[in-house]
């Protein structure tokens, strides 16, 4: 429950010192569960206190008058997303470090915010090895186990570092050959096998955020003006 209780002191502050705020939620149902029975299937339930403290995080937000944004079947990341590419060209803030989150990091637009401080594209490439317009690919590579997301069996995270380093995307990856990519220091044969026979489309379509939700960012903060 600590960590509920820490959300709300974030988003106290942030209410406080920034005027314009959106809070994004996960709907209950989930577009990606119906598009693949092995997506986030090994989470356990939430715990009832868990529940309730959530709650009360979401009932604590509205009597704020914080705007609160859920859309069915998307998570909250697909609605920061799409908030995020509909603010262009303001600055972004995005207060979240999950993985996914950083391929929406752009020089001089957007921002992560951590517990300390500000993460640029040079924060992302000193935690992964990669940029962000490449981190959508490393994800894939790597996969999440937890969540049920297959990615390249035998490419870890170092190995898809490696391979994103020499071909710059999972398109180039693919088209090289054989030889191009057994050429590269620690990747052999097994990592090779795991690409040919990988089903990445079904994996990117888990992992790729939704951009072109049904709503409207000046319509959620009141802004006529854009």
């Amino acid at each position: 429950m600590e960590g509920y209780e820490q959300s709300l002191e974030t988003l106290d502050w942030y209410r406080r010192e920034y005027p314009r705020v959106v809070v994004c939620a996960d709907s209950p149902r989930s577009v990606r569960k119906e598009m693949s029975a092995e997506y986030k299937a090994k989470r356990p339930p939430k715990p009832q206190p868990a529940v309730e403290a959530l709650e009360g995080v979401i009932a604590r937000v509205r009597a704020w008058g914080m705007p609160l944004v859920l859309v069915d079947g998307w998570e909250a990341d697909d609605v920061i997303a799409t908030l995020t590419a509909q603010a262009w060209p303001e600055e972004v803030q995005i207060v979240g470090t999950e993985k996914d989150l950083y391929c929406l990091i752009e020089d001089g637009r957007v921002q992560l915010v951590g517990k300390r401080g500000p993460i640029d594209s040079a924060g992302c490439y000193d935690k992964f090895g990669v940029a962000p317009s490449q981190m959508l690919d490393w994800l894939a590579l790597v996969g999440d186990a937890s969540d049920g997301v297959t990615g390249c069996e035998g490419c870890g995270p170092a190995r898809a570092t490696a391979l994103l380093e020499r071909f710059d995307s999972l398109l180039g990856i693919l088209a090289a050959n054989d030889d191009e990519i057994l050429a590269l220091d620690g990747v052999g044969k097994k990592t090779l096998a795991g690409l040919r026979a990988w089903d990445h489309e079904k994996t990117l379509s888990l992992l790729r955020m939704n951009t072109a939700l049904p709503i409207d960012l000046n319509e959620i903060l009141g802004d006529s003006n854009g």
